[in-house]
């Protein structure tokens, strides 16, 4: 009887441990890629990793949606390292519309950071770095937007937005900040991006490094290659009104 009880004790543990295996797959390093981090997995994902389509925020048991998100964002979690959409992610973020409401320092700091250089330095852009837990491919409709540690590729329609890197079409009703901006990029109220490739349109353009193009009433670039069209334009160079440029530092 007691050998017997031990087989029957032995193989609920074997059992036990290969569940808990595949229930969790265990992340061993992530990378630098392009300034934003991204983890890989040691263990093959489960089939219920990947779904067509998902809510949002999306459960930490999904690694990947292919097809259809929906819901109220995403966010960061310390139990999620890093989650892909590939397609339509359509988000109610009531987040973001919230700093609108009743942050109304973020879009008056924003239409004027393209004049005040203390305005820039100190509170606009990301110097507090966050790792990418999430990565959209293709189309995001939000109501508000993306509220930190995001990668968006393809085309970004939303109210507020700030991410680690854009490459595409970014449309905004009010500010945009990124870490990385490549393509076109149009602000209601600004756009602000530490390191920026492609066309900045916005009442007021503010970027760190700049190549490219600046189109707005206040444009402002620490270090800019390429040309700005404004009111009011400032660069590593010089400071002029209607036109200017630099090509070199």
């Amino acid at each position: 009887m007691k050998k017997i009880m031990f087989v029957l004790l032995s193989v609920i543990s074997i059992n036990s441990r290969a569940q808990d295996t595949l229930s969790t797959p265990k992340v061993i390093t992530y990378t630098n890629v392009n300034g934003y981090f991204k983890w890989k997995s040691d263990k093959v994902s489960r089939n219920d990793s990947i779904k067509i389509f998902s809510l949002s925020p999306i459960s930490r048991r999904v690694n990947q949606v292919n097809g259809f998100a929906l819901g109220v964002g995403h966010y960061e979690n310390r139990n999620i390292k890093f989650q892909k959409v590939n397609g339509l992610n359509i988000e109610a973020n009531p987040v973001s519309l919230a700093l609108i409401t009743f942050g109304l320092n973020i879009p008056f700091e924003g239409f004027f950071a393209g004049i005040n250089d203390n305005v820039i330095s100190n509170s606009s852009f990301m110097d507090d770095f966050t790792p990418t837990y999430i990565e959209i491919n293709g189309l995001n409709i939000s109501s508000g937007g993306f509220l930190g540690g995001a990668k968006m590729n393809g085309l970004n329609i939303s109210v507020i937005s700030s991410m680690n890197q854009m490459n595409g079409l970014s449309l905004n009703a009010s500010v945009i900040a990124t870490k990385h901006n490549n393509g076109l990029s149009i602000a209601g109220i600004a756009n602000i991006s530490d390191y920026g490739n492609g066309i900045q349109i916005a009442p007021s353009n503010v970027s760190r490094n700049h190549n490219g193009i600046q189109i707005g009433l206040f444009n402002h670039s620490k270090n800019l290659r390429g040309l700005q069209f404004g009111l009011w334009n400032t660069n590593g160079k010089r400071k002029l009104p209607l036109l200017n440029w630099q090509f070199k530092a």
